[in-house]
This record gives C-alpha cells, sequence and structure tokens, in this order.
C-alpha cells in the first residue's frame, strides 16, 4: 500500500512539472513585443521612424524591434549606447502614407482601429507618423546645401583704376612724327605738346588695361629721296599694361619730327598690337595732317572696326586746316569713331582728359553694376531662405493638425484606455522641433547671407568711390 502510494504521488508530481513546463513556454512565446505590434507598415521605409521626443533616451531600444524583449541576454552589449539622431536626419525620414496630397481622414481611421489597443505612447507616436509625418526631405536638403556666400564677378582695384577681369582693354596710341610737327604753336612745337598730352593720358589709364604707343613717319626726311624709307616707318615704342606707362616719357625723348605721313600704314600694323583675347579696343590718332603716302586710311580704319577685336578709331587733328579736317574725319567715321580738332596743347590735352572721363565712366558704371549685383543675389538667396522656412512650417501646422485629429479619434475609440496625455505631449514636441528646425536654421541661413552680401556691397562701394575720387584728382590737378 506504501509503495502504490509512492508510485501515485511520483506520477502526480510528474504531471505537475509537465503542466508548469507548458505553461512557462506559452507564456514566453506569447509575452514578447510581437502582441502590440502593429499591422501597418509602410513598405517604402522598412525602419519605421522613431518619434523626435527629446524625453527619449538615446539607448531605448527600439520598439518596432520584435527581437528587442527576447534578445538573449548574453548577446547585448549594455554598455552600448544607440546613436543619436542629427536634426536632419530625424526630418529626412520617409514620409506617412497619408502626407500631403494622400491624406484622407477615412484611410486614417481604418489604419487607425487597425492598431492594438494596449500600445506606449513611443509605439502610437510611431505609428502616427508612419501614416502622418509630412515630407520635410526637400526643404531640409536645400537647407543643408545653400550656399550662403555672395559672389559678384569683381576685380578689386589696388593703387590705379582697374577694369574688370572680364574686360580686356587695348588701348593704342598712334603719334604722327613727320616733319610738319616740328612746327610751333605758342612758342612750343607740336611734337612736345602731343608729347606731353599722351604721357599725361597714359598715366590715367587702368591699370590692367593693355596699351601700346605706335609713331609713324619718324624716319628719312620730308624729301622725295626718302619718301619710300619715311611711308614704311611706323614701329610700337611702348606695349605693356596701364601700371607701365611710367616708361612712355622714355621712350620718347628720341622720337623727333622727321618725313610723310603713313597714316594708312600705322593703322593697319595696330592689328599685330592688339590681343587675340582683347574685348575692347580703342585707338587714337594724332595728326597734324592728312595721309600723304598715298594709302587708304579710310578703308584700313573700316576694317579694323569690322575685325574680329572689334577696334574704335580716333582721329585727333592737331592745327589741321579744313581740307584736312575733312579727309581725316571720313577716317573716324569710316573706324566708328570721333573726329576731334584742336588748335593748341591745352585743346589736345583737354580732349584726351574728356577721352579719360568715359573711362572713369566705365568704372562707375562697374561699381554701380557690382552693388546692385550684390543686392540682387543676396536678395535672391533670402527670398529662397523665407520660402523654404515658411513652407516648412506649413507642413508642421498640417502634419500637427492631422496627427491632433487622429488623437482625437483614438480618444473616441479607447476612451480612458491609452496614453492620451503622453501621446499628446508627443505630438507637440512633433511639432514644435520641426517648426522650430525651420525658423532656426532660416534665421542662421539667412543671417549669413545678409553678412556676406553686406560686404562684398560695402568693398565694392569703397573701393570704387575711393577710386573715382582718386581719378577726379588726377584729371583737376
Amino acid at each position: 500500500m506504501k509503495r502504490l502510494q509512492t508510485g501515485g504521488e511520483l506520477m502526480f508530481r510528474k504531471s505537475v512539472l509537465l503542466l508548469v513546463t507548458l505553461v512557462v513556454v506559452l507564456a514566453g512565446c506569447s509575452s514578447g513585443p510581437d502582441k502590440k505590434a502593429s499591422t501597418i507598415q509602410d513598405p517604402s521605409d522598412p525602419t519605421p521612424s522613431k518619434a523626435p521626443s527629446e524625453s527619449q533616451s538615446p539607448s531605448h531600444s527600439d520598439p518596432s524591434d520584435s527581437n528587442s524583449e527576447s534578445q538573449n541576454p548574453s548577446d547585448a552589449n549594455p554598455s552600448e549606447a544607440q546613436t543619436s539622431l542629427t536634426d536632419e536626419q530625424i526630418l529626412m525620414k520617409s514620409p506617412g502614407r497619408f502626407a500631403g496630397s494622400n491624406y484622407d481622414e477615412q484611410k486614417v481611421q481604418e489604419a487607425l482601429d487597425q492598431l492594438s489597443s494596449d500600445l506606449t505612447a513611443d509605439q502610437y507616436t510611431e505609428e502616427l507618423l508612419l501614416l502622418l509625418a509630412e515630407d520635410y526631405r526637400p526643404y531640409v536638403t536645400t537647407f543643408m546645401n545653400f550656399e550662403t556666400e555672395v559672389k559678384v564677378n569683381n576685380e578689386r582695384p589696388n593703387d590705379k583704376i582697374t577694369l574688370p577681369a572680364s574686360k580686356k582693354l587695348h588701348i593704342s596710341l598712334l603719334l604722327d612724327a613727320s616733319g610738319s610737327m616740328k612746327a610751333q604753336i605758342n612758342k612750343k612745337s607740336k611734337m612736345d605738346s602731343a608729347k606731353e598730352a599722351i604721357q599725361s593720358f597714359a598715366d590715367k589709364l587702368p591699370k590692367n588695361a593693355e596699351v601700346s604707343l605706335r609713331v609713324y613717319g619718324h624716319k628719312g626726311t620730308g624729301d622725295q629721296k626718302d619718301k619710300q624709307v619715311s611711308c614704311s616707318s611706323t614701329e610700337e615704342i611702348f606695349h605693356g599694361q596701364g601700371d607701365q606707362t611710367d616708361q612712355i616719357k622714355e621712350v620718347l625723348q628720341g622720337i623727333k619730327p622727321a618725313g610723310w605721313t603713313p597714316i594708312a600704314n600705322a593703322l593697319k600694323s595696330v592689328k599685330q598690337d592688339i590681343n587675340p583675347e582683347t574685348t575692347d579696343s580703342i585707338v587714337y590718332v594724332v595728326s597734324d595732317g592728312i595721309e600723304t603716302c598715298g594709302g587708304n586710311p579710310v578703308q584700313v580704319a573700316k576694317e579694323l572696326n569690322q575685325s574680329k577685336v572689334k577696334t574704335v578709331v580716333n582721329i585727333i587733328g592737331f592745327n589741321v586746316d579744313n581740307e584736312g579736317q575733312k579727309l581725316l574725319r571720313q577716317v573716324a567715321t569710316s573706324g566708328g569713331g570721333e573726329f576731334i580738332s584742336v588748335d593748341n596743347d591745352e585743346a589736345l590735352k583737354n580732349y584726351l582728359n574728356k577721352a579719360y572721363d568715359k573711362l572713369r565712366g566705365e568704372w562707375t558704371l562697374w561699381k554701380e553694376k557690382g552693388e546692385g549685383d550684390a543686392n540682387i543675389q543676396k536678395e535672391q538667396k533670402q527670398g529662397a531662405i523665407n520660402q523654404t522656412q515658411e513652407t516648412m512650417q506649413r507642413l508642421a501646422n498640417t502634419e500637427n493638425a492631422n496627427l491632433l485629429a487622429a488623437l482625437k479619434y483614438l480618444e473616441t475609440k479607447n476612451g480612458k484606455d491609452f496614453p492620451r496625455s503622453e501621446l499628446s505631449q508627443k505630438i507637440t514636441e512633433r511639432k514644435n522641433f520641426a517648426w522650430t528646425y525651420a525658423r532656426d536654421t532660416g534665421k542662421q541661413l539667412y543671417d549669413e547671407v545678409s553678412k556676406s552680401g553686406k560686404k562684398v556691397y560695402d568693398d565694392i562701394k569703397e573701393e570704387g568711390d575711393r577710386n573715382v575720387d582718386d581719378l577726379t584728382n588726377k584729371k583737376n590737378n
């Protein structure tokens, strides 16, 4: 009897043990996060977005990870913290299924009906963002790649006036060195007056302008026997930049009035003085008479004006008679320039100063254009920033309204049986996060553009005003 009792007791204990084991196994299978996992999943984004709550610790496990609670402790590394996401990474998440134009309140409510009733506030937030998060990606990308520097294609001047780098100016000065330039006006030879006027003009040229000085008729004599030598004589005696024109005085010293007047030959030679990269070319011919070598300066001037590097030919008639003025005027007209008659050294200087005023005017226009470009570029950039900021904030408001509508529906559906207060706080935090990001980032970029634009504008204005004033003083001295 005692033996039977012991056997029954043994069988009873085995049965109890088996039952307990079965209960434990079943409990283990049903106690993981799968019980609360949503059946809603955005197929375009296999990794659900985390709610951007500042109160959520980076070390919290992702509630969408079905292995987070059933993970083997031996495989986990509790000291390894999750990588925190930047603001941009949070906002660059894929939008919800019903974001933007896809919003449909009825479909949203149908999706909400599929959610388990015992989700945490974090899980609710995650699921709601999978449905309703707006698409901030284009605007965040605009902010991240925004170029705040205002750039104006403008080369600053140094000691002398400097033209824009894109403007390659060539100025050719052609000086008549025929025998008639020996004649005197007011006790000074025409040649000496012309030399002084050319030197004064050259000293005021733009620093980076290319300048050439060519003389003609400076060989032989006015005799018939020397005509061939004299008519073929044309020579470039200076070629350099505007900041090297102080050398002109020295090279002019050796030039003496000599022979005939080969204007056409001198104009033909100008072509070889002009750099092929030149964008603007101007010729000033100083002569006291007409062509005397049989050339056709009218035709040559026309060819220069119609060449690849368009060249404007101006003629300065220095004490020329009426018939000579008529012929020289034809040369200037065919060369697209103007003829001016001067009868003394002061008139010659005044004319060259007038030409110089045109160059100073170009500098003034350049300065004003640079200031305008800086302002326009600054305002365009600021407008783009404002538009991006305002669009993001409108999206944040729309998203918030849709999330609150979803919250209201869940409250109607679940009553008090869900974490309404916590979820409401997270929805508010989400709106504040996106709205504030747009405001603060927009303001930072706007201020950077303002600072850059003001600096460029001020630099151009300061340098321009100083150089225009300097050039005005040079003219008046």
